[in-house]
């Protein structure tokens, strides 16, 4: 009995002292303060929180072009658009990636239609936020995967966008082939 009883303190103090690893979440590119004109490729790379006894589920990739209004019931809480949603190998999670995220994505055009009754909008030099949202778990309780969240922020339409994207891009390939 006492064996079982000192195991069990054991094991409780060595949990309450040894934390969770985790990666830390982040969007790598584009970098904070990016300028991307419509219609332009541009290069994309998350560092998932997965690591050693943390899984990743998934993300998903929001560009919000306005910030979201305060989290209750709203007709207008947000506005954007949404690139996907993706995974990444982590085991025991998920061992081999079914979705990745390319490494490019293509920023929408907000000026066109987008159908039916949406219309367009142009605007230039606004500052947008890319999200990334992803489903994780850490061994610790929790009812349903925990979320976290990710941001960083865009120039849409810069004027001055051919010098810096030109610029940009070469740091975004030698970022892409570490």
């Amino acid at each position: 009995m006492f064996l079982k009883f000192a195991t069990s303190l054991i094991l409780a103090l060595t949990s309450s002292f040894t934390s969770i690893h985790a990666a830390t979440p982040a969007i790598i590119l584009p970098e904070n303060g990016a300028k991307i004109a419509p219609g332009a490729q541009f290069a994309f790379k998350y560092n998932s929180i997965a690591d050693y006894s943390v899984s990743s589920y998934n993300f998903t990739v929001v560009l919000f072009t306005q910030p979201p209004s305060p989290f209750r019931p709203s007709l207008n809480y947000a506005a954007g658009y949404t690139f996907g949603q993706f995974d990444v190998a982590n085991y025991p999670a998920i061992p081999y990636a079914r979705h990745p995220a390319p490494p490019y994505f293509v920023m929408p055009d907000f000026s066109k239609s987008l159908g039916g009754w949406g219309a367009g909008e142009s605007v230039s030099n606004a500052i947008f936020y890319l999200a990334v949202f992803e489903e994780y778990a850490n061994g610790q309780p929790s009812v349903g995967p925990r979320i976290s969240l990710s941001i960083n922020e865009i120039i849409y339409n810069s004027i001055d966008t051919d010098e810096d994207q030109n610029l940009w891009d070469s740091e975004a390939q030698a970022a892409l082939s570490l």
